[in-house]
């Protein structure tokens, strides 16, 4: 444990951009240390996109490793920049302030119950992620008055020993807005959710929603867990474009999907009113989408959008994302579209294959593209000279 709290004061002294890795959990922050103690610390986050994110505390005991040099640090400075370059929307950011000879977890803490935070919490031994407002703190209890944004009619308090919680997510850009959203949130009842599964009632409500405003969440069938939440743009013969929504409300994108390959349409749930709600207030906030993105693309529903898509991307080697009927999936561009096939180059770990493989055209059941991800893969590849 010395040696962590070595390099996490050395990462404040320093002022080093590092990742935290967790001995149990697989999510990794990236950030600034901002205070040390210890029993714990406050790292300024930044999301996957290089920006703000508000900040954690995390519990010097599940704390792995701090990295201090690495690929993926050296990628995520660079969209860091880029984000300040390309002015992009973000949430304020880390605005508290702690005194490293306090305790931090209950500094916190004390600071979510003052401010009115909404806040993610994980226990000890407990894999669940836990999201709500701090009702009371004391030294030896704190009370969270828990939101189900999937379930409306979960909503309980939850008492607990401060000591018993190992990390705390506060002030990022969708628990923020979550704060925003609340006495929206709590205006709305429960719903229960609308499924279609039926493949002619599908393509049919798809169609009938084709331009219009009321979200929906797709399921695909390789992956029945997954769910993709946006307005449907376009439905042609076989497939479905879909202007994407995540999972702060800002436009994500379009995903384009084989008809065929749909399991089920959600017409509604409890978490397409959280997000209805998300989108409105970023609405009136006019920051619905990132700079560099368009939402107001068109696609023709004459034409296979397969191999639009894919000639398109290949003649400007814009970067996507392809699913394959196998359920693999592959960022990349394409290359040489026609007769059916293609050639693929692939990105892993900001490396370009420059070869590319070859694969069928059918074989393909899902084209995301658009979106700020593959945007910030293609500009640093183009920046760097690899495209």
């Amino acid at each position: 444990m010395n040696s962590i709290v070595n390099d996490l004061n050395r990462a404040l002294a320093q002022h080093l951009l590092v990742n935290v890795y967790q001995t149990d959990q697989e999510v990794v922050y990236t950030g600034y240390v901002t205070a040390v103690s210890d029993a714990g610390l406050i790292l300024a986050t930044f999301d996957d996109y290089g920006l703000p994110d508000g900040a954690v505390f995390l519990a010097v005991p599940i704390i792995d490793e701090v990295e201090f040099s690495s690929d993926d640090l050296d990628n995520m400075a660079f969209r860091i920049q880029t984000a300040a370059d390309e002015d992009f929307v973000q949430a304020g950011g880390l605005t508290l302030r702690f005194d490293n000879q306090r305790n931090l977890r209950q500094q916190v803490l004390s600071h979510a119950w003052v401010d009115h935070l909404v806040i993610m919490l994980v226990l000890k031994d407990d894999e669940h992620f836990y999201e709500g407002r701090v009702a009371a703190v004391a030294s030896d209890q704190v009370t969270i008055k828990l939101f189900n944004k999937f379930d409306f009619t979960d909503q309980s308090d939850l008492v607990i020993d401060p000591a018993n919680i190992d990390v705390i997510e506060f002030q990022g850009q969708e628990l923020s807005l979550q704060g925003l959203a609340t006495p929206h949130l709590t205006q709305l009842k429960h719903v229960a959710s609308t499924l279609i599964d039926d493949h002619d009632e599908m393509i049919e409500t798809l169609k009938r929603l084709e331009g219009q405003a009321p979200l929906v969440a797709l399921i695909p069938k390789n992956d029945e867990d997954l769910f993709f939440v946006g307005r449907v743009n376009v439905v042609t013969a076989d497939a479905v474009v879909l202007n994407l929504v995540d999972m702060t409300g800002q436009f994500g994108g379009y995903s384009l999907m084989r008809l065929s390959e749909l399991h089920a349409v959600v017409l509604s749930s409890d978490y397409l009113q959280t997000m209805r709600v998300f989108t409105m207030l970023n609405q009136a906030r006019q920051q619905q989408l990132q700079p560099v993105l368009n939402d107001e693309r068109l696609f023709d529903r004459t034409v296979d959008q397969f191999q639009a898509r894919l000639t398109q991307a290949a003649a400007f080697r814009t970067i996507i994302r392809i699913r394959l009927h196998d359920g693999s999936t592959m960022l990349g561009y394409p290359d040489r579209v026609g007769g059916g096939k293609f050639i693929f180059h692939q990105v892993v770990e900001s490396q370009l294959d420059q070869v590319g493989q070859i694969y069928q055209l059918s074989a393909v059941d899902e084209v995301a593209f658009g979106y700020l991800d593959a945007y910030l893969v293609e500009h640093q590849l183009r920046v760097e000279g690899d495209l």
